[in-house]
């Protein structure tokens, strides 16, 4: 689960978008549709609203004011726009969801940070659009644009983005399903693998939550150790993330949401990788948040066990929270904390 970034590259599009004249926005409606894809500050939004633009908003990740599904809207739409994600590959995947959204001729923009990658981006945008120019370049921003002369190569939908890798955390490989930009994509993340070395035996009918559940793996782990009737619930703020966990994890329950306030306990098991970064910063929020919601939701005697760096102060926020606190496993840069509530 990662939150959603803000910047200055919405401002920088924002800019562009109101110093555009009718001509070059290419459109003659009097209320253009735009779609505007996973940019989660307000500034690019408003502008187009004052410019006469009808918006539509859409982000994979939990976001206010935004629709939150695994895939955009279908439209059509008259123009889209595209904040620059953390991957490549999802850069291309999002860059051919706009091309479906749109006729031949409508613009297609991408925008984002030097620092991002914005700089050689041109490539991801997909066969069957045109040149790609560079609309503006403030402040290390840039705004990239081209049109649409015919149909993106993918189909459109998730599906045409899936890959299947094998992946193994002691129990017998097998074929996990990952999407572009979630968590630990395409292999299994070194400290959720000792987390699962760590996790207990799980008693029949037990409720086991995985907070921050990415693509599964922590639960489908949680659910092998479980006694008949054991229940997984997944929750995460990315739809993406847990599109690929319906397909993992399919006896579990997926919800989307950012915190605990999402899922009704009690819980007798939680496990969580937690998110410590909003984009490129370093965050505790919604960590604390997590640890402090915590007792809330678990059972009497129910176990709280969390993997993170050994460098955060984890240890300390669980201590704030919860009576007793042990290490039940050390290695390298991680390290897994668990307690239990009384």
């Amino acid at each position: 689960m990662i939150p959603p970034r803000g910047d200055i590259a919405s401002p920088v599009a924002a800019e562009w978008a109101r110093s555009r004249t009718r001509g070059e926005a290419h459109h003659a409606k009097d209320h253009p549709r735009a779609l505007v894809l996973a940019d989660p500050a307000p500034h690019l939004a408003r502008a187009l609203e004052e410019s006469g633009h009808s918006v539509t908003r859409w982000h994979r990740f939990l976001t206010p004011g935004q629709q939150c599904t695994a895939w955009p809207p279908r439209g059509p739409f008259d123009e889209v726009w595209v904040r620059m994600p953390r991957s490549s590959l999802e850069a291309a995947m999002l860059l051919h969801a706009a091309s479906a959204r749109v006729e031949d001729g409508a613009r297609i923009h991408l925008f984002g940070a030097g620092d991002e990658g914005i700089r050689s981006a041109a490539k991801h945008f997909p066969a069957g659009t045109g040149e790609v120019q560079t609309a503006l370049i403030k402040r290390r921003c840039r705004v990239l644009v081209a049109a649409r002369e015919a149909s993106p190569p993918h189909a459109d939908g998730l599906g045409s983005w899936e890959t299947r890798v094998p992946i193994d955390w002691g129990t017998g490989a097998r074929d996990w399903t990952f999407y572009p930009g979630v968590f630990a994509h395409g292999r299994l993340d070194p400290a959720t693998a000792l987390l699962i070395e760590c996790l207990p035996r799980v008693p029949a009918g037990a409720r086991i939550l995985d907070f921050g559940a990415g693509t599964g793996p922590l639960a489908a782990a949680a659910l092998e150790r479980g006694g008949d009737g054991a229940e997984a619930v997944l929750l995460d703020a990315d739809a993406i993330s847990l599109a690929a966990a319906a397909r993992n994890v399919p006896a579990g329950k997926q919800v989307l949401g950012r915190d605990l306030a999402a899922v009704s306990g009690p819980f007798d098991l939680i496990v969580s990788n937690p998110p410590i970064h909003t984009g490129k910063p370093q965050s505790l929020r919604t960590v604390e948040a997590f640890i402090r919601e915590a007792p809330r939701v678990l059972a009497r005697r129910g176990e709280l066990i969390v993997v993170a760096q050994r460098r955060l102060p984890v240890g300390d926020l669980l201590a704030r929270s919860f009576n007793r606190v042990r290490t039940d496993a050390d290695r390298g840069p991680v390290r897994v904390r668990a307690t239990v509530a009384p």
